[in-house]
C-alpha cells in the first residue's frame, strides 16, 4: 500500500489508508496501531512525519479504549447498589449475554479480556445483589427480587451458555410465578 502511495512521507493520511487496506484484506480484527505500521514503514526506509504519527496514534488508541469501555455501557446498573427489578435485570443480562457470545466466538486478545471483564462484573454484581437481599431497609419483595437476581447471576457465572434456557425454565416454575407474579 505504501508503494502505491508513491513511497511518500508517512503521516496520518497515509497511515489511515494503510490501516483501511489491512482491514480490507484481513478483516476488522486486523487493527494494527498507527505506530506499529509506522515502525514497519520506517524499517523499510519511509520518512515519518513524527508529530503527526504520534498524534494520530494517540487519537486511535483513545478511540479504541472508548470502544472497549462502551461494551459495558448500561451494565453499571448491576453494580449501582440499588435494587433492580427483575425485568430490568433480565434486559441487562441479555445485553451481557450478547457481549459474552460476541467475545467468546472471537480469538482476539481484546475480546478475551472483555470476556474476563464481563465475568468479573457479574461476580461483583452477584455480591451486590446478595448484599441487597439481606438489607432490612428494603421491603420483603425487593429483598426477594435481589435474592432471585443473585441466583440468576450465579447460574450465569457457572453455565453462561445454558443461562437463557435455564432462565426460561425458571420463569415458568410455580414457585417463581407465586413469588413474582404481578
Amino acid at each position: 500500500m505504501w508503494n502505491s502511495l508513491g513511497r511518500s512521507a508517512v503521516g496520518e493520511v497515509e497511515l489511515s489508508k494503510i490501516q483501511q487496506s489491512i482491514r480490507g484484506q484481513f478483516g476488522s480484527g486486523a487493527g494494527e496501531s498507527p505506530a506499529a505500521i509506522a515502525r514497519v514503514l520506517a524499517d523499510e526506509g519511509a520518512e515519518l512525519r513524527h508529530p503527526e504519527v504520534i498524534e494520530f496514534d494517540a487519537r486511535w488508541r483513545e478511540a479504541k479504549i472508548e470502544r472497549e469501555a462502551g461494551k459495558f455501557n448500561d451494565l453499571e446498573d448491576l453494580l449501582a447498589g440499588r435494587p433492580l427489578r427483575l425485568e430490568k435485570a433480565e434486559s441487562l443480562i441479555k445485553r451481557l449475554e450478547t457481549l459474552r457470545k460476541t467475545s467468546e466466538t472471537s480469538e482476539t486478545s481484546r475480546d478475551q479480556i472483555a470476556l474476563k471483564q464481563a465475568r468479573n462484573l457479574v461476580i461483583n454484581a452477584r455480591q451486590v445483589a446478595e448484599s441487597l437481599a439481606k438489607d432490612r431497609m428494603l421491603d420483603t419483595k425487593e429483598r426477594a427480587e435481589q435474592a432471585e437476581l443473585a441466583e440468576w447471576l450465579k447460574v450465569w457465572i457457572q453455565t453462561p451458555k445454558l443461562f437463557a434456557d435455564w432462565l426460561e425454565l425458571r420463569r415458568r416454575a410455580p414457585d417463581f410465578r407465586k413469588k413474582f407474579s404481578e
